[in-house]
């Protein structure tokens, strides 16, 4: 029996890859699914191998045949031998990018990678022409939004190299296209732009179309410098706590969302629109940031950070609609804030190393200096309602007739 046993576990160690870093394009983790199921799952599209079997996608495995077919005769060409044969090169280096045996022969896979590759790459050809809006399917409003949201699923990618193989094939100027991609999404990521510049030797370093959005949605360049080391660092208090000690707080004016400032006594947040789309993509892009193994920075999981500090319950979400930052159609503002309710939960920053450091020891200096929060703990505990500062007022008012008749009574008018 021992002998079965140590055969069994050399076999497992000699299986074991030959790199040891995490894998570019990775199942998430049960810990941050179970926060949201729906947020990681594909509604009407699979790419790549973790959801090609699930009935419900399988309807559009046609329509990717045919953007393949529009592909070819685009490009007069009547055979897919040169992607088989550049996919059949890469095939071992793109198995390796996922996470787990994917339980398909090496013809499925180089299939399935040729049919999903050129399809996004049509797809980017359809946009950078305009010509998606004629497409018999691209047109339904619905199922071309639901084709969007699901190209940004971590879980719902193809190795960057293999669609960067393909752009090059169907494409004159492939850096061009990088352009159009984040011009496109832009409208559900405010702020997106081509930050990065791109030649053949760094573009090697994006993981999957994900990643590349992700690294070029920073903060603009007047905010950069404000990546700071602090020792110690308290997390801020919700908009309404730090509202009663005294902080303003006003829509910041550019579009970027990352770009949040503190600056006497007022605290300036770019405006968010939180839509149906928006929790599916931070748990996408956090779920990146999360995993990432390039030491890159996590901008997006630390604006979740600050969200999560000032965003409690649904009355930090109606201040901050109030002073125009924050809009939502979600029903309630209670659903509001439970998205970053569940978003804050097990998101991971270091403190040490945390982009809005500065703006936090400033937050919390104005906040914890000993008259705000006596006048903070005076609005939280008494003043909390309008009945109870019309109550307060009208004691004060019978207050100051009962001292001026005590007054008239002790010395009354000669």
């Amino acid at each position: 029996m021992n002998n079965t046993i140590q055969i069994r576990i050399d076999g497992w160690i000699q299986g074991l890859p030959a790199g040891t870093s995490w894998p570019k394009i990775f199942r998430v983790p049960h810990y941050l699914r179970k926060l949201n199921e729906e947020a990681y799952e594909p509604t009407i599209i699979s790419i790549g191998p973790y959801h090609r079997q699930k009935d419900h996608l399988k309807a559009m495995e046609t329509h990717k045949v045919r953007f393949l077919k529009d592909l070819l005769q685009r490009r007069n060409e009547n055979s897919t031998q040169r992607y088989v044969e550049a996919m059949t090169g890469m095939m071992e280096s793109a198995v390796n990018c996922y996470s787990e045996s994917l339980g398909i022969s090496h013809e499925e896979f180089i299939e399935m990678m040729v049919i999903d590759g050129c399809f996004i790459v049509e797809l980017i050809h359809k946009i950078k022409e305009g010509s998606w809006q004629q497409d018999s399917i691209l047109n339904v409003s619905q199922i071309f939004t639901n084709i969007v949201k699901d190209l940004i699923l971590v879980e719902n990618q193809l190795p960057f190299f293999v669609l960067w193989e393909f752009l090059g094939n169907a494409f004159e100027d492939r850096f061009h296209c990088i352009g159009i991609i984040i011009r496109f999404f832009e409208v559900m990521m405010p702020g997106l732009t081509v930050h990065l510049t791109y030649d053949e030797n760094s573009i090697k370093k994006v993981k999957h179309l994900l990643d590349l959005l992700r690294t070029n949605w920073i903060p603009s360049d007047d905010t950069m410098h404000e990546y700071t080391n602090v020792q110690e660092m308290k997390f801020i208090r919700s908009a309404t706590e730090l509202r009663e000690a005294g902080i303003e707080f006003r829509r910041g004016k550019g579009r970027n969302l990352f770009d949040i400032k503190f600056e006497n006594g007022t605290l300036y947040i770019p405006a968010l629109n939180l839509e149906d789309h928006t929790e599916r993509l931070y748990c996408n892009i956090v779920a990146c940031e999360q995993f990432a193994d390039d030491g890159s920075p996590k901008y997006l999981s630390e604006y979740i950070t600050v969200m999560y500090c000032l965003i409690d319950t649904g009355n930090d979400v109606e201040l901050l609609f109030h002073k125009g930052i924050m809009h939502h159609w979600l029903g309630t503002d209670e659903a509001a804030a439970k998205i970053f309710n569940r978003l804050g939960t097990e998101v991971i920053v270091d403190r040490s190393n945390f982009f809005y450091a500065k703006l936090f020891n400033d937050v919390n200096r104005h906040y914890y200096k000993p008259w705000n929060k006596r006048v903070a703990s005076l609005r939280h505990n008494y003043f909390n309602t309008p009945w109870a500062l019309i109550s307060f007022l009208a004691a004060s008012f019978l207050l100051l007739l009962t001292l001026l008749q005590t007054t008239f009574t002790v010395f009354p008018w000669s």
